[in-house]
């Protein structure tokens, strides 16, 4: 999620540190850190999280994202589709909208979403049947069968939605300009074993799941350039996604894990984990996440009344403010604004087939 300071102070003392219903020993919180800079951020790692929350550093800016170079085709795979003919168009009675995906999305955007559907249904004329799917797998089957209208996608599915399923993202919920999310290497708070990348070697690092961009793509594209090569310096264990990695961390079935801040702050903000508990070592640089896409053959009116739901309307006060702390839509370019995770398909040699999913 988006929204920088988001009263992590408030939520760390939601959960006991002796008994946080994960299964945690509880946090002695005994290790004294330096005071975090936010000039030079990575000079000052580590830093327990909760101290990146309330800084924003679990996202990035509206200078970060000025500084996307505008291109006009993607770096690697293949641009948007488009239809063919007018003949091929898409014109339900029903748009079907779904909305990230799996257990905690579910929970988190079920309600949050009422004033955009409201909106859709306005500017289309169309009903909106509004679903959060079980996977990022299923949400791109469901586009590529005609099944699925409109969705968002996480930052390593993007690519599989546009190439495979004939995606077209457009939209990204931001707060005020802040976005996306970044990779963070987190270790438990106080295992002083790990304070530093070159400390995993020999480790158990959790990455999420194979097709996950911050989860295992992004740590597999840049590491290697830190000096630390995954599977070969450290174990890779899949834990499934990001909150499972957080969980592992803190009651020590892994020694250190991969983790979207965005899933982790979802995790924290639901009142499910103290974010006291464990420390980043490391933190990329932000990505863009969470785009919204229309099939590439949907009617040009519906595109147009979808657009203009989203990008034309202050969510500020709204239900999606209130509970992903995000209030606005701004315009996203697939070729620009995602080519950082392009970047990383291409050095995993991504190849763009259903099957890889």
């Amino acid at each position: 999620m988006a929204g920088g300071a988001f009263g992590i102070a408030s939520l760390a003392g939601c959960v006991s540190d002796s008994d946080d219903g994960n299964g945690g020993a509880g946090s002695s919180n005994a290790i004294e850190f330096q005071d975090f800079d936010t000039d030079n951020p990575h000079e000052t790692l580590p830093q327990p999280t909760d101290v990146l929350f309330d800084h924003g550093f679990n996202e990035g800016d509206e200078q970060a994202l000025a500084n996307f170079e505008p291109r006009d085709q993607p770096h690697y795979g293949n641009p948007v589709m488009e239809p063919g003919s007018s003949d091929s168009y898409l014109d339900p009675d029903t748009i079907n909208f779904a909305f990230g995906s799996g257990e905690s999305a579910a929970t988190i955007y079920a309600d949050a979403m009422d004033p955009l559907v409201e909106n859709i249904e306005a500017e289309t004329g169309r009903n909106v049947d509004f679903t959060v799917l079980d996977s990022s797998a299923a949400q791109v089957e469901a586009m590529r069968s005609d099944r699925l209208h409109l969705s968002t996608f996480s930052a390593g599915t993007v690519p599989y939605a546009v190439n495979i399923a004939g995606a077209v993202p457009f939209g990204m919920l931001v707060k005020e300009g802040t976005f996306g999310y970044r990779l963070w290497v987190c270790a438990q708070r106080d295992n002083e074993e790990i304070t530093e990348l070159d400390d995993l070697r020999g480790k158990v690092v959790a990455h999420a799941h194979d097709t996950s961009n911050s989860g295992h793509l992004a740590p597999m594209a840049l590491m290697p350039e830190e000096g630390i090569i995954p599977g070969e310096d450290y174990e890779i264990q899949f834990s499934g996604d990001h909150n499972n990695s957080v969980r592992g961390v803190d009651i020590g079935d892994y020694d250190a894990g991969m983790i979207a801040s965005s899933s982790y702050g979802d995790f924290v903000t639901s009142g499910n984990f103290d974010p006291t508990r464990l420390r980043c070592i490391w933190m990329s640089p932000p990505f863009a996440s969470q785009p919204s896409c229309y099939h590439y053959r949907l009617h040009p009116d519906l595109v147009e009344g979808i657009k203009a739901a989203h990008l034309e309307y202050d969510y500020s006060g709204t239900s999606i403010e209130t509970q992903t702390e995000q209030n606005e839509f701004i315009e996203f370019d697939y070729a620009t604004h995602h080519h950082p995770v392009l970047q990383i398909h291409e050095a995993n040699d991504i190849e763009y087939n259903i099957g890889d999913l």
